[in-house]
């Protein structure tokens, strides 16, 4: 578990690192234009990665079995973060950015609650289904509870205007109800009863509306000058640029406010720019490191919780990432969503390393728990000797 948990340790460094530069020169433009500064994301972003490397080692030192020895904390959180959720749309405390509420803002710190909402869904449904074991096959309690307590979460988060967050959310709740023993049939039916609900909602929605009919008429052939698809277009285009080897760090002609969002949610196109084809496959290679590390972790776990976390974790940091680039590459209807460890924002900083610190958590436990077996065993040989 060791390699396992170096490999890990060895690629979220790397990717922070990446970040960290891609983020200095897609991000100068931008900061010089508003600020006068065009090192104030980076020197922003620095204070907060020294926050969540804290906090990476806090998590990782935390004994995780904590969440389901004292239940009452663990549904506090939850309330807690739905409050939180709903505290967006108070004025003076949520913030309107891009005609979305998605923000809360404590003086001059913005913080993003639908991140942690994600964190906190995957350890409340954790704990759930390691509390009711062999019931998840029931009705009610494998399906029902846990269904509308994923619910009441995406819910706020969709009527936020967040459907990248809120994908997210359903997607790892959805894939951690069908591993911990919830009968497909049942996760089928919430599933298309869900889809009702939420295509009416992107139908309500013009902006929405036409990013994917932006997206579906190019999949069908034909061309389309709806100003919905003018991220991607300048996206491709960053790409284009680049070619194998890229045209040179901070060298970059889209940052020139051609690509918006271009140190958030658009990062991985200034980096395929700037660093060629071979900064895709690296970071694509480096996100399938994540993913097979975590279930590593979380097959070895030594407890079901461990597997539940362990699963969960992996699957926000690594669904998010390929939804985020499947976006940017037009690959996916256009859709905001920060690539982690990479994109600028300290939330998203936090959460994704907060994910990691579970991982290693998880994998600290699997080393003792290995121990305990080896001495154990020896313990039984020397006495039928």
């Amino acid at each position: 578990m060791r390699k396992t948990l170096t490999a890990l340790a060895t690629t979220v460094v790397f990717l922070l690192g990446v970040g960290v530069i891609v983020l200095a020169s897609a991000s100068a433009v931008r900061a010089q234009g508003l600020y006068g500064d065009p090192h104030f994301f980076v020197k922003r972003q620095l204070i907060w990665l020294g926050l969540a490397i804290g906090l990476v080692f806090a998590v990782s030192r935390f004994d995780y079995h904590w969440w389901r020895e004292t239940p009452e904390f663990t549904i506090g959180f939850y309330v807690l973060m739905l409050i939180a959720l709903a505290l967006v749309f108070v004025p003076g405390i949520g913030v309107k950015v891009n005609g979305s509420y998605r923000w809360l803002k404590f003086g001059p710190v913005r913080v993003q609650p639908s991140e942690f909402a994600k964190l906190l869904t995957v350890i409340a449904m954790g704990v759930w289904f390691d509390r009711i074991g062999w019931r998840a096959k029931q009705f009610w309690k494998g399906a029902v509870w846990p269904g509308l307590g994923l619910a009441a979460v995406a819910g706020l988060i969709i009527i936020e205007s967040d459907f990248g967050a809120t994908l997210v959310v359903m997607f790892a709740g959805g894939a951690l109800m069908f591993v911990a023993g919830t009968r497909l049939w049942y996760l089928l039916t919430f599933g298309v009863a869900a889809l009702v609900p939420a295509a009416a909602m992107i139908a309500a929605n013009p902006n929405r509306m036409e990013r994917l009919l932006a997206w579906w008429a190019k999949r069908s052939g034909g061309a389309t000058t709806s100003p919905a698809a003018y991220h991607v277009e300048q996206a491709l285009v960053a790409f284009k640029n680049g070619g194998p080897l890229g045209v040179g760090f901070n060298q970059s002609i889209q940052k020139y406010n051609y690509l918006p969002e271009a140190h958030t949610d658009f990062i991985f196109a200034i980096g395929g720019e700037e660093f060629g084809f071979r900064f895709s496959i690296i970071i694509l290679l480096a996100f399938a490191v994540i993913l097979v590390c975590g279930m590593l972790i979380s097959m070895r776990a030594p407890d079901r919780l461990g597997r539940l976390l362990a699963f969960g974790m992996t699957l926000l940091l690594v669904f998010q990432a390929v939804f985020n680039i499947g976006v940017v590459t037009d690959c996916l209807p256009t859709k905001g969503l920060a690539l982690p460890f990479i994109s600028y924002g300290g939330t998203n900083l936090l959460a994704a390393l907060f994910a990691v610190g579970t991982l290693f958590n998880v994998g600290r436990h699997i080393d003792v728990f290995d121990e305990r077996m080896h001495t154990q065993v020896v313990k039984n040989a020397a006495i039928q000797v």
